[in-house]
């Protein structure tokens, strides 16, 4: 069975449950995929962006007791960027945040996602907004693999 790419997962669970009704659904592009180059272009007067990346260490490993079973959690950040305003960054991480209380136990390779933090940042050019959202992948005491 394929090792399941968080990244990839995350983008799927937003694209899949985003709700346009509370905010428009930005443009979501997962860096880590491979696809179209090597440079990562895009145009904010077109749509808002968020980058589905995965964060440094992507995983996480703790054994319990005799080393049979452990406690696995992987991070992902997702990167807004809107020129639109403040309050659309901020409504575009109240969707994802929603989308993770909602979803937290419905994935499929995971036993919970969990929103963790979220920072805005300066882009050092006006009026555009950005900040991080924070993910954590979680699947707890789950069999080490042996084989």
């Amino acid at each position: 069975m394929a090792e399941p790419i968080p990244s990839a997962e995350v983008k799927s669970l937003l694209d899949a449950q985003w709700d346009s009704g509370n905010v428009t659904e930005p443009t979501l592009i997962d860096v880590n995929d491979g696809a179209g180059g090597s440079q990562a272009r895009f145009d904010l007067r077109n749509a808002d962006h968020v980058f589905i990346v995965a964060e440094s260490p992507v995983e996480t490993e703790e054994p319990i007791g005799m080393w049979v079973y452990a406690n696995r959690n992987l991070r992902v950040v997702c990167e807004i960027h809107t020129k639109v305003s403040r309050q659309r960054l901020y409504d575009i991480m109240a969707e994802i945040r929603r989308i993770c209380h909602e979803q937290m136990h419905l994935m499929t390779n995971y036993q919970r996602i969990q929103y963790q933090t979220f920072n805005e940042y300066a882009d050092m050019q006006m009026n555009v907004w950005a900040g991080r959202v924070t993910l954590e992948l979680v699947n707890s005491a789950i069999l080490m693999e042996t084989t």
